[in-house]
């Protein structure tokens, strides 16, 4: 899930904020770190020179935000201010874990990042891939992953993807998306009649460990040649009932002819997860075998 943003705009993903998303259950989010648009006056330009010019690091953690896109429209502040509240959570509740999905937008360096999880405090959650996690992997799947309690034990709750510039020798907890994560089609143009399932990042054609089912969709309005995207509203969701349980269980059905009955989705994004009766945490427990 995109983290929310502010009602009425063209860039809205979720109209809850991140503790209510965590509070509702949701423990996968989709996260873009962008650049801050450039300040106004001549002095902010001269402060930001020569911090970057005596720092070791490209970024600090005022200059990796939370945006969707561009900074332009919407601009939720800092990374390392939204990480407060991730870790806040996985603090107050010992045997849940979570999962980021970063788009690096400004194809930022990991030294960039990093302090944001040093100075939240969650650093400390993350999960690190062992020696042996990797022991019998080939072409990009393989890898030897904890089960969820081991996760608990060790008190590593926290995955971290991103989906550029990752540098594992680096920051070992930020893990290349590409390098263990398949997504099927993300750009679905609205009206959508059927929800696609084929490979669509990479487009190698090789499997991976973990797949990501994007149940989304957009309005396109083209000018001039060029394609403009932006998310559908929570109203046209709701009215052509995107999110109803019969639209996940049709694209899950499309899903099951392509990959197998037996291949697991482990993550299910989907914009406006409160909008369809929620029908999301359905899906997700029968995906489980959880009964209610």
């Amino acid at each position: 899930m995109h983290p929310a943003l502010q009602p009425s705009l063209p860039v809205l993903n979720q109209e809850r904020t991140i503790k209510e998303q965590l509070n509702d259950g949701i423990r996968a989010f989709m996260l873009d770190v962008v650049k801050p648009s450039p300040e106004e006056t001549l002095w902010d330009r001269v402060e930001i020179f020569f911090r970057n010019l005596f720092s070791s690091n490209k970024a600090t953690d005022d200059q990796v935000h939370l945006c969707h896109g561009s900074c332009d429209l919407i601009d939720k502040g800092p990374l390392a201010d939204t990480l407060v509240v991730f870790r806040e959570f996985l603090d107050a509740n010992p045997t849940e874990v979570i999962t980021f999905i970063i788009e690096n937008v400004s194809g930022f360096h990991v030294n960039d990042l990093k302090p944001s999880f040093v100075h939240s405090g969650i650093e400390k959650y993350a999960f690190v891939p062992t020696p042996t996690f990797s022991a019998n992997a080939t072409n990009h799947s393989g890898y030897h992953w904890p089960t969820l309690g081991q996760m608990i034990s060790d008190n590593q709750r926290l995955v971290v993807f991103i989906d550029s510039n990752a540098q594992t020798d680096v920051v070992p907890y930020i893990l290349p998306e590409w390098e263990y994560v398949v997504e099927i089609p993300y750009s679905n143009i609205h009206p959508i009649k059927e929800f696609p399932c084929n490979q669509d990042r990479p487009r190698d054609g090789m499997p991976r460990d973990l797949l990501v089912l994007n149940h989304f969709g957009y309005n396109r309005l083209t000018v001039a040649g060029k394609n403009i995207d932006t998310p559908l509203t929570s109203s046209q969701v709701q009215e052509n009932k995107y999110n109803s349980l019969g639209s996940l269980q049709a694209h899950l059905s499309t899903c099951a002819n392509i990959w197998g009955e037996s291949r697991v989705f482990n993550f299910i994004t989907l914009d406006y997860y409160d909008v369809g009766n929620r029908s999301i945490f359905d899906i997700v427990d029968k995906i489980n075998r959880v009964s209610k």
